[in-house]
């Protein structure tokens, strides 16, 4: 996931500028709307797509904040978010954000939220039928609730844990090593689901 924020990291600065405020995003919801009315169609398009990046933006802001607070005892990095599908990014299009916790032992602890991906929809399948995964070559994932959502765990060579959260949300935790697997349960049962399905969905 690190390298995703490296590529988006220029982009993001670029339009901060536009997403700074709700001011700016009315703003340019009126302009479009102006334009619309005038049949300056490339105009109107230009503006919907600015006031869609400040919208996102905002909804990456409340994501970010529905994440866990570290457990005591851990650290934790400041997050980043990134709306993705403004970059072009194909299969990993939505909104991502992304903090990486430190355990006290310090082990690394990566936690992503992936709202409105088309991955998603792989992710369904193989948690309505893990042995899809299996299949495919995913050995050792073992379906298990968290928050009372289905989620995907693969403790065997890894730490790794994936919840499909709502219709369109995924939450995944994810350790240096097998041996990490109770700090990923940890953050994993500290996550309120729920608030950060009401976000975007």
């Amino acid at each position: 996931m690190k390298g995703l924020w490296i590529l988006g990291a220029a982009a993001l600065v670029l339009f901060a500028a536009c997403a700074a405020s709700a001011d700016q995003v009315t703003d340019a919801m009126a302009a479009a709307n102006a334009a619309y009315g005038s049949e300056n169609y490339k105009e109107a398009s230009t503006q919907l797509q600015t006031a869609l990046v400040g919208v996102n933006q905002k909804l990456i802001d409340l994501l970010i904040a529905a994440m866990p607070e570290p457990p005591s005892g851990w650290t934790a990095e400041d997050p980043e978010g990134l709306d993705s599908s403004a970059f072009g990014m194909g299969f990993w299009a939505g909104l991502v954000v992304d903090r990486t916790y430190y355990s006290p032992s310090g082990s690394s602890i990566e936690f992503t939220i992936a709202a409105n991906s088309p991955m998603l929809a792989t992710f369904r399948m193989f948690v309505s039928n893990p042995m899809l995964a299996q299949m495919s070559g995913q050995s050792g994932m073992e379906k298990t609730t968290i928050c009372g959502n289905d989620a995907i765990k693969e403790f065997d060579d890894a730490a790794d844990l994936n919840i499909l959260a709502g219709n369109a949300t995924m939450i995944s935790i994810s350790g240096d090593s097998a041996a990490d697997q109770e700090y990923v349960m940890t953050l994993g049962n500290a996550t309120n689901c729920d608030g950060i399905v009401a976000i975007v969905e």
